[in-house]
């Protein structure tokens, strides 16, 4: 008799690296049901044609305010919305997890839970919930906040088995919840052989990411205001307009851009920016480095673990114009190598995900 599986996801508003994390999930267990706080109908639309089981989701997600804006609901709504959440009837849970729902879900049964990192407006991370900065809504908060840590704290002692996404987040999983947990990459959509690399002429640098200052967009636009070389940036936000602004002729968005375009972008571009504050893992890189593309990165967080430094590409290691300028004239008097970038790119692929995730359930089970 087939286990009765469900996967457990924060939200579903924008497509990341975690959306493309649950995607595996869904292609290793098909018939599982899923679980979500808040859905767009284009993105419940993808996962329930992915998924042969059901998808719920809250009332929330009929609000066109709360999909705009789902941070804003993290500090009240996510945890009471996954503590009624009742489990029990299904032999395994996975939950895929950065905002309570893999802590706050009750499960009688096996629980794995795939963290990104822990919630990072609770805990001393960059966030871009910007509102909870300002000392008069900090005090008011912080007394509601110590026992959402506490009770995050304690619910994560009752999962069964964490796995962390890098050894950066492993690192936080120990310090703020005193567990220890196993490393298993997210899988990344590389390429396998150097032969399938689409060649072009490089003209510019590529800046592909999330429009938000977490990411290092504002950095990344001062930059190349600075030094005019021209700047193709892939991706979008709410914010958008306020970074188009910002920009000199030379900065060229893109916008969205599908799966289908990315090939013929890499192909234009001479490296790859990323600028990104304490990023957990990132996906971006390493599919970068598939296609033969070298990193300029700033050196913090997962990137750590992905780029080889002068040999896949170059670490800046202040967060300023100045640094990441420097950088990039260091990188233009180097060459690098198209096979080193994809070898070690080979390193993070889905295979090696889904093996892995498949051989932890085994053991859990």
């Amino acid at each position: 008799m087939p286990i009765k599986i469900a996967i457990v996801h924060d939200s579903l508003t924008v497509f990341g690296g975690a959306e493309r994390v649950l995607l595996s999930l869904i292609k290793l267990f098909p018939q599982a049901n899923i679980y979500t706080s808040l859905t767009s109908k284009n993105l419940s639309e993808m996962i329930s044609t992915a998924s042969r089981g059901q998808l719920f989701f809250s009332k929330l997600s009929q609000w066109q305010f709360a999909l705009q804006h789902p941070s804003f609901f993290k500090p009240y709504f996510y945890h009471y919305y996954w503590s009624k959440l009742n489990l029990d009837q299904y032999d395994l849970v996975i939950s895929s997890s950065h905002s309570f729902c893999a802590n706050f879900v009750k499960v009688k049964n096996k629980h794995l839970s795939y963290i990104y990192t822990p919630p990072r407006f609770l805990y001393e991370q960059f966030n871009e919930m910007t509102w909870l900065r300002y000392p008069i809504i900090k005090s008011v908060l912080e007394p509601y906040f110590a026992y959402l840590r506490q009770k995050d704290k304690t619910n994560v002692q009752k999962i069964g088995m964490l796995i962390a996404d890098s050894k950066n987040v492993q690192n936080r999983i120990k310090k703020y919840y005193g567990r220890d947990s196993q490393v298993i990459y997210p899988p990344v959509k590389v390429l396998t052989k150097i032969t399938t690399l689409v060649e072009g002429k490089k003209t510019n640098y590529l800046f592909f990411s999330r429009l938000v200052k977490q990411k290092g967009i504002e950095l990344v636009i001062k930059a190349f205001n600075e030094n005019g070389k021209p700047l193709l940036i892939a991706g979008t936000s709410n914010q958008e307009k306020k970074w188009q602004k910002m920009a000199k002729a030379n900065i060229k968005f893109l916008g969205f851009i599908s799966d289908q375009k990315m090939p013929s972008i890499y192909a234009k571009s001479k490296a790859l920016i990323y600028a990104s504050i304490s990023e957990d893992f990132g996906m971006v890189p390493v599919e970068a480095m598939s296609y033969g593309l070298p990193i300029i990165a700033y050196q913090d967080g997962g990137v750590k673990e992905t780029v080889i430094d002068c040999k896949t590409g170059l670490f800046f290691t202040k967060h300023t114009v100045k640094s990441l300028n420097e950088a990039i004239l260091k990188f233009e008097k180097m060459k690098f190598k198209k096979s080193d970038c994809v070898r070690q790119a080979k390193k993070f692929g889905p295979q090696i995900f889904e093996k892995k995730i498949k051989k932890t359930i085994q053991k859990l089970l």
